[in-house]
């Protein structure tokens, strides 16, 4: 088998590797230049420039620019963004933000633009699940600004980790990154991984156990988070892929419906805690439902005022204090955003930004949807549905919390959604074995 893959990739033409090559490095070239977008002048706009770069390869190597419905919507997606940049006032705030967008929307474009192949789409799985998760959750160890008690006693585990740069600007104060803004990368990624997990087919003991590893990791600083909305998302992420896998089982019907219902009372149980606590006060006023509430209140009625717009690409903090002063001295000095993944977005890129992007994720739910059903094979059905998993848990952890479409911290969303796009279109019968 080996020699006759060997000999293959011998007799391939050196055109086609060039174009393979090309294909796998497309992300990695468009995500190495993200760093460029903390700088909110003209350098902040070269991240944009590895983009050009990689269109002007796929062009000498004749890979189509493929005009498909997905890359029309992405194509739109980034002209709208250039028009909601009109109402920016604080271009400091507001640069990294938009061009945060712009590379987001060209990460989903240079991942989903070519025809699935088998070796891209694992080399993407593994790089989500294990490295990027793995990355995350030891660089959260260093870099996050720990919360006080929210569901658990952790004060004691905390003074032992060790404290790291201080690097995130929270409203003129310098502090770690957000422990819920690592929560909702972490529900987004944790169900992608428990599918590497699971998929025995295709994947070797070593790798899956590396996938465990990590995962546990990564659910040990979801706990450290205490993000409330993190790990409720996460759990409905781990329910959508549990039950679809224990439904794959060969069981008895007894054993699975006991673990489906283990499932659903820890998911109850979860809510009622955390239900509990919103309804609770805590250390500070801005952990509350009530608190939520004058948030929400505050972005629609900034919603109708700029609605089809919104008010630019990082300049909800700026905005929500000119017109909601008293929000500061009853919730927070500083609000970075409105708490819900639609209501941000509205005020991030307005409605017409939103439709376009509403339609992208549509696009891929359908599509992954049909990959979780025969004959595609077993191995692409779980990735479809640990992406389901993945996006469901985003979207949950959405509800009462978010994190802003061109924030550093949503990369990994436009990743998941490129590699959704891509996943989705491997609905084919499974390979005969060889």
């Amino acid at each position: 088998m080996r020699e006759h893959t060997a000999s293959r990739n011998a007799g391939q033409p050196i055109a086609d590797r060039h174009t393979v090559c090309i294909q796998l490095a497309q992300p990695v070239v468009v995500l190495a230049a993200a760093p460029a977008i903390w700088f909110a002048g003209p350098l902040g706009g070269l991240a944009l420039t590895p983009f050009l770069l990689v269109l002007l390869g796929r062009r000498i190597v004749r890979l189509p620019l493929a005009p498909r419905v997905t890359d029309k919507l992405l194509a739109a997606g980034a002209i709208w963004t250039g028009v909601t940049a009109l109402p920016v006032s604080d271009w400091h705030a507001g640069a990294p933000k938009l061009f945060g967008v712009l590379l987001g929307l060209a990460l989903v474009y240079v991942i989903a633009v070519d025809p699935p192949s088998d070796l891209r789409i694992r080399a993407l799985w593994l790089g989500l699940a294990i490295g990027l998760t793995g990355l995350i959750s030891l660089a959260a160890l260093f870099l996050t600004e720990w919360p006080q008690q929210k569901l658990l006693p952790l004060d004691t585990i905390y003074a032992l980790l060790p404290t790291g740069p201080r690097v995130v600007d929270h409203g003129g104060r310098a502090g770690g990154i957000g422990p819920n803004q690592i929560g909702g990368t972490l529900a987004l990624l944790t169900p992608l991984g428990l599918s590497l997990v699971l998929e025995e087919a295709r994947t070797s003991r070593s790798v899956r156990t590396v996938a465990a590893v990590v995962l546990a990791l990564a659910v040990t600083v979801l706990v450290l988070t205490q993000s409330r909305s993190a790990v409720v998302g996460t759990t409905v992420g781990i329910v959508v892929v549990c039950r679809w896998w224990l439904q794959q089982c060969a069981w008895s019907r007894t054993h699975r419906k006991l673990i489906e219902a283990a499932l659903v009372v820890t998911l109850s149980g979860l809510l009622a805690v955390v239900a509990y606590t919103w309804l609770s006060p805590l250390h500070t006023t801005s952990d509350t439902l009530t608190s939520r509430l004058l948030i929400w209140t505050a972005s629609i009625v900034l919603i109708g005022d700029y609605l089809y717009t919104g008010v630019g690409p990082g300049q909800f903090p700026l905005v929500l204090n000119a017109a909601f002063a008293q929000l500061a001295s009853s919730v927070a000095p500083h609000i970075p955003h409105a708490h819900n993944y639609v209501l941000q977005a509205l005020l991030d890129v307005g409605l017409p930004g939103v439709a376009l992007l509403g339609a992208l994720v549509s696009v891929a739910a359908k599509r992954l949807v049909a990959a979780t059903q025969p004959p595609t094979e077993r191995s692409h059905r779980l990735l479809a549905i640990g992406l389901g998993g993945s996006l469901a848990g985003y979207f949950v952890f959405g509800l009462t919390d978010t994190i802003a479409l061109g924030a550093r911290g949503g990369f990994p969303f436009w990743l998941v959604l490129g590699l959704a796009l891509a996943a989705g279109r491997l609905a084919r019968p499974a390979a005969v074995p060889l």
